[in-house]
């Protein structure tokens, strides 16, 4: 055994003239291979091997982009299934929550709503989006139906559908929309807030300059709080905080977001959060949550924050920024003085908007005897107040700051 390994290791040795006899004649056969191969492949016949062809390389071909398919924008899908129902742009509603959650509400008939809440959830369900419906009655028999929206397990918005039934409609003289009548003692009250300021102290002199009752909720982190809180009450404005608290889709970096308040802290956390805010903005009567859709379906956060305000005496303005909250109702019953908003004025994308909210915002408190409006510090905004805000004496309003019309 040992003698044929010697055997094979001396045949095998490279010095060994008949080893690199074999070696040169195999490279010389897989060369001549290669080179008739090539022939045959020049000559159109059979080859085996992956000739390229004259002129490519052998460079692998970079692969075809695929068009990237577009962005699906639940807003742009909601507008879209709206208006292919049928539902004019003036029955439809927009607003973007500071939370950056979509809400639209829609003024329909009972039969248009059956239609359309089919079609609807039809086209949702298509988009991966979940949805939960609720119904409740409102005033005068109107049925109010929210339409729950939840992308990847978060919220998203919702769709609000306003409708009255047949059998109440028939009984109820639907009255067309008011004109504005002629000057008189003023027989409602509107109170206008401006959020998010406590950045611009220019802006805050241009609301002074409108010389009307205003309240302008600040910022508590903001550059310039405390200056802001002390130049509004001396010029005759309501001071009020504008508390950051978390919203459903977990947006905690936009403007204000500092402080934070969340639904994980502890008693003494929030309870720490709220001494700090209110010591940065002085002569501050109450506040209203900045974001928060989260927070204000939270009960336990919730009565937190009402045992902190009761203490102090102070009240708490309900921006609805969700309809799921329970802040304006559990104000109430823990009996601190709330108040709660019915119009954003500034939330469509669209700033032309702006001067029909405030028409919206007069005709329901002639109706209701008051409401709140919210508006932010946009030039769109101001530029409407200062023009139309002197009409609402036209209306039969009175101007006045949230305090004054206040439920306790």
């Amino acid at each position: 055994m040992r003698l044929e390994i010697k055997k094979l290791n001396t045949l095998f040795n490279q010095n060994n003239p008949f080893f690199i006899l074999v070696l040169v004649l195999a490279t010389v056969a897989l060369i001549s291979a290669g080179l008739l191969d090539y022939i045959n492949f020049r000559q159109k016949k059979v080859s085996y091997l992956p000739w390229p062809e004259p002129g490519s390389s052998f460079q692998a071909k970079k692969p075809i982009p695929r068009p990237k398919k577009p962005e699906f924008s639940l807003a742009e899908f909601i507008n879209r299934s709206l208006r292919e129902s049928g539902v004019t742009e003036e029955r439809i509603s927009k607003e973007k929550t500071e939370d950056g959650l979509i809400y639209f509400s829609v003024r329909t008939t009972e039969s248009e709503y059956r239609k359309l809440k089919d079609k609807l959830l039809s086209g949702l369900k298509k988009q991966k989006i979940k949805t939960r419906l609720t119904e409740e009655k409102a005033a005068a028999g109107e049925r109010v139906v929210s339409l729950e929206l939840r992308q990847q397990s978060r919220i998203s918005g919702w769709v609000v559908f306003r409708y009255t039934p047949v059998l109440a409609a028939r009984k109820t003289v639907q009255p067309s929309p008011p004109a504005a009548p002629e000057k008189k003692e003023p027989s409602g009250e509107i109170a206008v807030v401006i959020d998010d300021m406590g950045a611009d102290l220019g802006i805050l002199e241009e609301l002074v300059s409108l010389k009307v009752p205003l309240t302008v909720a600040v910022l508590p982190d903001s550059s310039y709080a405390r200056q802001t809180a002390e130049l509004a009450t001396k010029n005759g404005l309501e001071v009020i905080i504008h508390l950051p608290l978390e919203a459903f889709n977990g947006q905690a970096s936009s403007a204000g977001a500092d402080g934070l308040i969340k639904t994980s802290m502890s008693y003494q956390e929030v309870w720490s959060i709220l001494e700090k805010d209110f010591a940065q903005v002085p002569y501050a009567k109450g506040l209203n949550n900045h974001m928060g859709s989260k927070a204000t379906a939270d009960e336990q956060l919730m009565e937190i924050i009402m045992s902190f305000l009761k203490e102090k005496n102070l009240f708490f303005l309900d921006s609805k920024t969700s309809p799921r909250s329970i802040a304006y109702d559990l104000a109430l019953k823990k009996k601190v003085p709330a108040a709660s908003r019915q119009v954003f004025l500034d939330a469509d994308e669209d700033r032309s908007k702006i001067k029909d909210r405030l028409f919206e915002l007069f005709n329901y408190a002639r109706k209701n005897g008051q409401a709140v409006g919210i508006g932010h510090p946009f030039p769109e905004t101001i530029n409407v107040l200062k023009t139309y805000l002197p009409k609402a004496e036209d209306y039969g309003l009175k101007l006045v700051t949230v305090s004054s019309i206040l439920k306790k």
